[in-house]
């Protein structure tokens, strides 16, 4: 077996290992982007992520060329995705058209990434200070987690989170447990 082969063989498998830790993220990312559709396509969105965490294990290892590279779904894209999403719904776009074009806007997202990445464009970075980082990737982090909260709390569509959060009696017991185990 020549090196290349070698190489190629390792990287699948640890394509595959990335695949298998990333599925619960992806599922749940899928899950948030497409419920930013409509929450009646939670289902989807599950099947969504695992097909990208399936397209991302097989694909990563042949594509790139980085020693210890890892490629999983990330917090920000899918945020960035549901605001999209959001944005679609409430723009009057229809629905069925939706996923369609959030697959075309990460395709395209995908190809800038490679012409950056063709262009050394990550030597950029030095220049981005840590607070500013740091301070996006918590906003992120916050609407994701503001994002959930009436699913968690199960409350209905049509009440307001501030509201819910001082309802207590409105609360479904069930998704905190699922939550608390998790």
């Amino acid at each position: 077996m020549d090196q290349m082969q070698h190489h190629l063989i390792n990287d699948f498998w640890g394509g595959l290992a990335s695949m298998l830790v990333a599925l619960p993220s992806a599922i749940a990312f899928g899950v948030l982007v497409y419920s930013a559709i409509d929450p009646g396509l939670a289902g989807e969105g599950a099947l969504v992520g695992m097909i990208g965490a399936a397209a991302l294990g097989i694909t990563a290892p042949f594509v790139g060329r980085t020693p210890a590279l890892i490629t999983a779904p990330c917090a920000p894209a899918a945020a960035i995705l549901a605001g999209l999403a959001i944005t679609l719904v409430e723009g009057g776009i229809d629905i069925a058209r939706i996923p369609g074009l959030l697959a075309l806007t990460a395709l395209l997202s995908s190809v800038l990434q490679v012409v950056y990445g063709l262009i050394k464009g990550g030597r950029l970075i030095k220049y981005i200070p840590y607070p500013v980082v740091s301070g996006y990737l918590s906003g992120v982090g916050l609407i994701i987690a503001i994002g959930q909260l009436p699913k968690l709390l199960g409350l209905p569509e049509e009440q307001e989170l501030i509201n819910g959060l001082y309802s207590p009696t409105d609360w479904q017991w069930p998704g905190i447990i699922v939550c608390i185990v998790t």
